[in-house]
């Protein structure tokens, strides 16, 4: 076959490809109150950083992208500041047909503005559609963050010179320091476990004790560890297809998921794109099923956990 042969039968693939895209696109919903509307998947950063093969990477970022995907999660330290880096790379000619959500682990202007800074050069933007505090763990860190000189002051005076459109926060150990965090600050959107496991969880979950109040706020909710980083998949606790379908039947925005390979995009996106919510009655099925399985959650039961380093307070 000639090389414009090729070229032009490509090209027809790609546009055959686009037209079946649409015609079946991922659902999409609002992000809180910001305006935004969001694909209900959402890609992790973490597999993508931490991929060997960079070329591999961008290509998953942007199957992801052609596939539906819009919102892209990241943050700057360790494997997710090489996401960011790849991210930019992939996404930088439809920059403004998606939104990037980075996060600091940070607690001082000084720190958390360099991480800023190395965020909007990483993903080749001038502004972060949303920026997050990172693992709120306890009373003593939200002091630190709202504290003099702390991270929130930092956020502010970006939000107000258009380095940053709206503000969340993270966390991965307690429903009630989400809930202190939220009647602290209006914040615009939530990053918090939520699952399968989290649903049956009677001491410790995210969904009953914080969902409510996130969504009477307004605020736009994010869901991760839906496959229990894995253990759920590896225990036969669950299916990919019943946590994911569980986690969008709840009142979220989007759910992020790690993928590292283009037939785990493929795989995901098809779930998404056929998603359908659950009948309330399956829904109380799979919490009392998982009623056991509070070990697969093991970020809940350790105060100091957090996803690579802590978070930094000094500068």
């Amino acid at each position: 076959m000639s090389s414009t042969r090729r070229e032009v039968v490509q090209s027809i693939g790609a546009m055959a490809l686009a037209a079946a895209n649409a015609a079946t696109q991922i659902p999409r919903r609002p992000l809180g109150k910001t305006g935004l509307q969001v694909s209900i998947l959402g890609l992790g950063g973490a597999p993508i950083g931490n991929l060997d093969d960079g070329r591999q990477a961008r290509d998953v970022v942007r199957r992801c992208y052609d596939m539906g995907v819009t919102y892209f999660d990241c943050a700057s330290a360790g494997a997710y500041g090489l996401s960011q880096m790849r991210y930019g790379l992939a996404l930088k000619d439809v920059r403004d047909k998606i939104v990037f959500a980075t996060k600091t682990r940070n607690r001082t202007m000084t720190q958390a503005q360099l991480d800023l800074d190395q965020s909007l050069a990483n993903l080749k933007t001038d502004r972060i559609d949303l920026y997050q505090v990172h693992n709120v763990m306890n009373d003593e860190d939200i002091e630190f963050i709202f504290g003099p000189k702390g991270v929130m002051e930092m956020i502010e005076k970006a939000r107000k010179a258009g380095k940053i459109r709206f503000v969340g926060f993270t966390g991965h150990t307690d429903p009630r320091i989400h809930n202190k965090m939220i009647e602290r600050y209006d914040f615009s959107t939530v990053l918090m476990p939520l699952s399968v496991t989290d649903g049956g969880n009677s001491q410790k979950s995210f969904e009953q004790l914080t969902l409510p109040l996130a969504k009477k706020k307004g605020m736009g909710v994010i869901a991760m560890k839906t496959l229990g980083a894995g253990q759920i998949l590896q225990k036969k606790a669950a299916t990919v297809d019943e946590c994911l379908r569980y986690v969008w039947t709840l009142p979220v925005s989007t759910a992020i998921v790690g993928l590292a390979q283009l037939t785990h995009v493929d795989a995901a996106v098809a779930l998404a794109r056929d998603s359908k919510q659950l009948p309330a009655a399956e829904i109380e099925q799979l919490r009392r099923r998982m009623a056991g399985y509070a070990s697969l959650e093991p970020w809940k039961r350790h105060r100091d956990h957090a996803e690579g380093e802590p978070a930094y307070r000094a500068d």
